[in-house]
């Protein structure tokens, strides 16, 4: 005998409408302001001329370590190219310096020579026989710039895309995608505007929104768990947005503790450097606001599926017993994470004989340990306000696949 199902369908209450609408008011708000702040290519970024001598301007030059050698300091032309490998030019003198010999592997002197020149001072790179090696060319020569990583790079990039999907299987694969859409907006939106003279916080903004419309549904599926988690970390950002503001301005931080808004101040005069701080609050708060909303939300998602007939209230009260086990751990995160930037600078300071005041309200200091608690408050606000929204827009025929779809009949 065949079997028919009919399929039930369930009109959207008022909670889920008002969040459906808001939901769309801020995507077309998003892709209005995508349109508007998008910038154009003819449009070049300036910069002072002391940037061309730098050790950014133009691409680096590849090149391998054939073998070192100790030497006179100074004898041998350093940085200088040619056909064959250079000679110690006086081998019979005081050796006080490391001669590096390196063979250039591309660019327009790729195959030819030259030499490095080591006098072991402090920070200086021990470099070795195989060593792979990035140089800059500046005025005819050529001078080390750092390691090549490229390999071993992308090995623990690859081994840890792999550890996702064996894991995470399809949903770690989603959120894969996810992650190179926030690269793609950072690399080709954020970036560029603010080389161009964009807003720091609307462009942060900006790209904070269009990440959380984008990669929730994506990574977590059309349904109302990720309508609420979408909800509550749209209204996070903005409360993380209005709190660094403040901080910043209350404050009175100016960032130049920190040695690359320095070099921005001398390259990019034209940036300000507080709204390229209060933009990096910005996003430095997405990725554990978003984490900590969608947690909630699918506690409330399983909570309602278990009792389909809870109330909003009793759903809100039961999650938050979660939400507070949460809180304290993402604090935790948010601390921890900036403190361990900033324990270079922190060493330097507890050795300035300072008082401990002084040393946490200096500038570098301060604006890590602002970055946290703006980061903890909007953490603090956006657990419940999600919580509250997942409950009273809770389906409890939601399945909470990545293919369930939100319906309205």
């Amino acid at each position: 005998m065949a079997k028919h199902h009919k399929k039930t369908t369930q009109r959207w209450s008022t909670p889920q409408w008002v969040l459906a609408i808001g939901l769309a008011v801020f995507a077309i708000a998003t892709l209005a302001a995508l349109v508007v702040q998008w910038p154009h290519n003819s449009e070049e970024p300036k910069v002072t001329p002391a940037y061309q001598n730098s050790g950014y301007a133009g691409p680096l030059t590849s090149g391998e370590v054939l073998f070192t050698r100790a030497a006179k300091c100074g004898v041998t032309e350093i940085g200088v190219t040619s056909e064959a490998i250079p000679e110690d030019k006086n081998p019979f003198a005081e050796k006080q310096c490391t001669q590096v010999i390196v063979r250039l592997t591309d660019g327009a002197d790729e195959g030819k020579y030259t030499a490095l020149e080591s006098r072991h001072m402090p920070g200086e790179p021990e470099l070795h026989e195989g060593d792979s090696i990035k140089l800059i060319h500046s005025r005819g020569t050529y001078a080390f710039q750092d390691y090549d990583r490229t390999g071993p790079l992308w090995a623990w990039v690859l081994a840890t895309i792999v550890l996702i999907i064996a894991v995470g299987r399809c949903r770690g694969l989603r959120a894969l995608v996810g992650l190179a859409i926030t690269m793609v907006m950072i690399l080709a939106f954020l970036l560029p505007a603010l080389l161009r003279g964009g807003s720091p916080l609307w462009l942060a903004v900006t790209t904070a929104a269009t990440v959380i419309l984008l990669v929730v549904f994506l990574v977590h599926g059309v349904n109302w768990k990720s309508a609420a988690a979408m909800g509550g970390s749209l209204v996070a950002v903005a409360i993380a947005t209005a709190l660094s503001g403040l901080a910043i301005d209350s404050t009175s931080l100016r960032g130049l503790g920190d040695e690359s808004n320095l070099q921005i101040l001398l390259y990019l005069p034209e940036l300000d450097i507080t709204g390229l701080m209060l933009a990096g609050m910005i996003i430095g708060a997405l990725g554990v606001l978003n984490d900590a909303t969608i947690a909630q939300a699918s506690t409330i998602t399983e909570l309602k599926r278990a009792e389909p007939n809870a109330s909003a209230w009793q759903l809100f009260r039961n999650a938050m017993r979660v939400g507070e086990d949460h809180i304290a751990s993402m604090v935790y995160t948010l601390v921890l994470g900036y403190a361990g930037v900033a324990i270079p600078m922190m060493l330097l300071l507890s050795i300035s004989g300072r008082p401990i005041e002084q040393v946490l309200t200096s500038d570098v200091m301060a604006t890590e340990l602002l970055r946290s608690v703006t980061g903890a408050i909007a953490l603090l606000l956006a657990i419940p306000l999600t919580t509250a929204i997942a409950a009273v827009t809770a389906d409890p025929n939601s399945r909470d696949s990545g293919h369930a779809h939100i319906h309205s009949h």
